[in-house]
């Protein structure tokens, strides 16, 4: 399944806990409705992503781990 993101957000070459903060700043701000495509390469990262979806109104639409990375499509 294939889903269409709005705006993409590399973060591989960034150390925790910046891909996190960048994260938050970026889905602040989208507008409604729009979906963030986060590629990280630490996995160190992927617990506080998690943690920010889970703590604010923001959707999880997938996480996967490919050849970019671990990837996550985030909807505001």
């Amino acid at each position: 399944m294939s889903i269409n993101f709005n705006t993409v957000l590399d973060v591989r070459h960034e150390d925790s806990p910046i891909p996190t903060i960048r994260t938050k700043e970026a889905l602040d701000a989208l507008p409604s409705g729009d979906i963030l495509k986060v590629i990280t390469s630490k996995e160190s990262t992927v617990k506080n992503i998690r943690t920010l979806v889970a703590n604010n109104p923001f959707t999880l639409l997938q996480e996967l781990k490919n050849e970019e990375g671990f990837v996550f499509l985030i909807q505001k």
